[in-house]
């Protein structure tokens, strides 16, 4: 009986491992899955900066909208 009752609780202690290792994975993929969305968020947000300083430096919102517009004009 004793034998039984041993066995009873290792299987017990088994299934709950295998349960509890399934949800603390679940919740460290998801802990991942956020922190990677958030530093693309980073990266995406860094690069639209960079890309409007660019343009601020290359001239957009500088000077005289018409002079812009005739520089522009041979670009197209």
């Amino acid at each position: 009986m004793a034998d039984l009752l041993i066995w009873l609780v290792a299987a017990l202690g088994a299934v709950g491992g295998v349960v509890l290792g399934r949800l603390w994975g679940r919740a460290e993929g998801k802990r991942a899955g956020k922190r990677e969305a958030e530093r693309d968020a980073t990266e995406d947000k860094n690069k639209r900066l960079e890309r409007g300083r660019d343009a601020v430096r290359d001239g957009r919102g500088s000077g005289d909208p018409v002079d812009r517009l005739r520089r522009n004009d041979g670009r197209w």
